[in-house]
């Protein structure tokens, strides 16, 4: 059975190559309670490891203020490997883009408009962190 999140907002399970993949629901808004529960699935499905997640989304969901703020708190925990932002449209996938203009992040984010060139990016990015691991080791 897969080990899977499933929350009013998502469902997160994962897939080969232990990449983890955020299914947003259609929701009308996307609450600070949301993030959290995203957050807190990371912490689940990694087990103290990195995560490199898949985010997909069935349409546009707004964010509030609240949830905004909670996506970009500092975590005391560095768990993520790496994130792919599967965004068919191109109008929503341009405003994804000038938002995360905004923030920095400890770790590679890009966006694509399919799954199979999001998963590929994905694998590369953790092959990449395998080798910089066995460098140091």
């Amino acid at each position: 059975m897969k080990e899977q999140c499933d929350f009013p907002a998502f469902t997160a399970y994962r897939l080969e190559d232990d990449i983890l993949h955020i299914e947003m629901k259609k929701v009308n808004k996307l609450y600070a309670q949301d993030v959290e529960q995203i957050n807190d699935c990371y912490l689940k499905v990694g087990k103290g490891g990195k995560v490199y997640s898949l985010i997909t989304f069935q349409g546009f969901i707004p964010i509030s203020t609240e949830a905004m703020k909670e996506a970009a708190k500092k975590r005391k925990y560095n768990i993520e490997g790496a994130k792919a932002y599967v965004v068919k449209s191109i109008a929503l996938r341009m405003g994804v883009e000038f938002f995360m203009n905004f923030y920095t992040h400890k770790y590679p984010i890009a966006i694509f408009s399919t799954t199979l060139k999001a998963i590929a990016w994905l694998r590369e990015q953790k092959i990449k962190d395998n080798k910089i691991i066995e460098v140091l080791v």
